[in-house]
């Protein structure tokens, strides 16, 4: 029975280390970008995107189709995203010795806490 009540308070602890983590990342940005800073995107840990540039200067010196710049904007997305699971992944793993619980895999994406 003590071993379940130690592992209780183990279980409190661990749970108050992540909400303070969580907490201090909460007004993080991330900074996503592709084709050299053609495209820049910005979003939260939480994968929200807060904005999307275009450099004009480098848009005209270079024209894109519409296919490819939609393709660009899209990598600068998942590049914001990156980042953010990136933070996640080493401020949650921190908690866990650095090794990520296989039950918070799928959201550090598709390759779970393996990924780098």
């Amino acid at each position: 029975m003590h071993n379940l009540a130690s592992l209780l308070m183990q279980m409190e602890q661990i749970e108050s280390e992540v909400n303070t983590r969580l907490s201090s990342l909460q007004d993080r940005i991330v900074q996503g970008n592709s084709n050299d800073g053609l495209v820049n995107v910005s979003g939260d840990i939480w994968f929200n995107i807060k904005d999307i540039t275009i450099d004009r200067e480098k848009l005209a010196a270079k024209p894109f189709d519409l296919a490819t710049l939609e393709t660009l904007i899209a990598e600068a997305v998942n590049d914001a995203i990156k980042k953010a699971r990136d933070l996640l992944r080493t401020e949650i793993g921190g908690v866990f010795g650095g090794k990520i619980p296989p039950e918070f895999a799928g959201f550090f994406g598709r390759s779970g806490a393996n990924s780098e």
